[in-house]
């Protein structure tokens, strides 16, 4: 049983140089959704991270929460960094369009909207123009990335950007 959605004009598959991806089948308008997480909802001192694919299943959606998707694999666990993204949040646990993707495109999202701590912190090889060259946990507390991303941080994180604007 599959835990989370992925939109049918999407498919996870390998990359020829390793890993996984989600890519568009075909053409996808912006502010169309692409992918909403299912799991167990698990607390922080819950966590372990030494269990396999670490990474790849836990996502952060609240200040001490997180959602630990299903142990098998499954397509949503294949999204990609990029400091260029195509995809923000909408919500705590959904991926949408935040501008149209073209077939074959990949889609990938800035963990700069959903990671507010050092769980998944790495030396990032996205090869965009605007590539930070790390990512981390403090990543979105870069006013930059405030404007770029307005309206796609996850719900916990665009409160915390709130209080400091204020």
């Amino acid at each position: 049983m599959t835990l989370s959605y992925l939109n049918p004009k999407c498919e996870a598959r390998e990359h020829a140089e390793g890993g996984c991806g989600v890519f568009a089948k075909r053409f996808i308008p912006k502010g169309e959704l692409i992918s909403l997480w299912g799991g167990t909802i698990v607390r922080r001192d819950e966590l372990d991270p030494s269990m396999p694919r670490f990474t790849q299943r836990v996502l952060q959606i609240d200040e001490d929460l997180f959602i630990l998707t299903a142990e098998d694999p499954e397509p949503n666990d294949c999204f990609n960094h990029s400091c260029e993204p195509n995809l923000g949040f909408s919500g705590q646990i959904g991926l949408m369009t935040m501008r149209d993707v073209q077939d074959g495109e990949e889609l990938c999202f800035d963990y700069a909207m959903s990671d507010g701590g050092p769980y998944d912190e790495f030396e990032c090889f996205c090869g965009s123009p605007g590539c930070r060259g790390k990512v981390t946990g403090n990543d979105w507390k870069l006013p930059q990335l405030w404007k770029k991303y307005d309206g796609y941080f996850s719900t916990y994180l665009a409160r915390r950007i709130e209080k400091i604007r204020k």
